[in-house]
């Protein structure tokens, strides 16, 4: 079944930055055809959050990790006039709109690689990455933390189990993820999908404050977005 794609209120840049991506996948493209409509009800909530902190926040290093297309980091770099990162397990980040946009691309897996650029950052983007964790999340967050400079900020988007449902194909409950192993195979795919109750106590215990909750309409089924500092 099609969901329906809610009308959102995008910012145009971020408009901009998808006529550029369409236009160097081709016409025929999943990124032209698909992801482009989909992408900002994932992430609705965090171009505004944007937007607002860079008014007030220094900012001269983002990092996203699992970027994607770096639909996001493209605009959190320009809003911030920063350097833009990507982190990602996938080349998604063509490299013409790298040179374009003057981002850096690195190979890494966030659970069991080195951040592949020096921190700290000032901004770190994660969205639709969390529930393909393979492991347990706690320690990576941390990780992701101590990345952060002082008053740095964590933006996060990935769904809400309230309205998917339960993942529960690989694991029974969220304690079965095992700790980071680095010669495990690797699951591709909707890992573990989680609710506000396993969420937000998890980013605390990885040293994080919530700053802004919000729900994205998502396709279908809403996202969490979320805003958060170190503790």
């Amino acid at each position: 079944m099609l969901w329906p794609i809610l009308a959102l209120a995008v910012p145009t840049f971020i408009l901009e930055i998808q006529q550029q991506l369409a236009a160097i996948d081709g016409p025929k493209g999943y990124y032209a055809t698909t992801y482009r409509r989909e992408e900002t009800a994932y992430w609705k909530h965090l171009p505004g959050w944007i937007q607002a902190d860079a008014k007030s926040h220094a900012a001269t290093r983002v990092l996203d990790i699992g970027c994607g297309y770096g639909t996001l980091l493209a605009f959190a770099a320009k809003q911030y006039a920063a350097s833009g990162y990507c982190m990602d397990v996938s080349e998604y980040l063509w490299p013409k709109f790298r040179t374009q946009h003057k981002l850096a691309w690195a190979k890494g897996n966030i659970e069991l690689d080195p951040i592949p650029f020096p921190g700290p950052f000032d901004v770190i983007i994660m969205t639709e990455v969390l529930e393909h964790f393979n492991f347990q999340p706690v320690p990576t967050f941390a990780k992701i933390r101590k990345a952060l400079a002082p008053g740095g900020i964590l933006l996060l988007s990935t769904p809400d189990a309230q309205q998917w449902g339960r993942e529960m194909k690989y694991y029974k409950q969220l304690t079965d993820l095992p700790p980071a192993q680095p010669n495990a195979k690797i699951i591709d795919g909707h890992v573990w999908v989680y609710s506000k109750e396993e969420l937000l106590p998890l980013l605390k215990s990885a040293g994080f404050r919530i700053l802004k909750l919000e729900y994205a309409p998502g396709v279908g089924h809403r996202h969490f977005n979320i805003m958060a500092a170190s503790d």
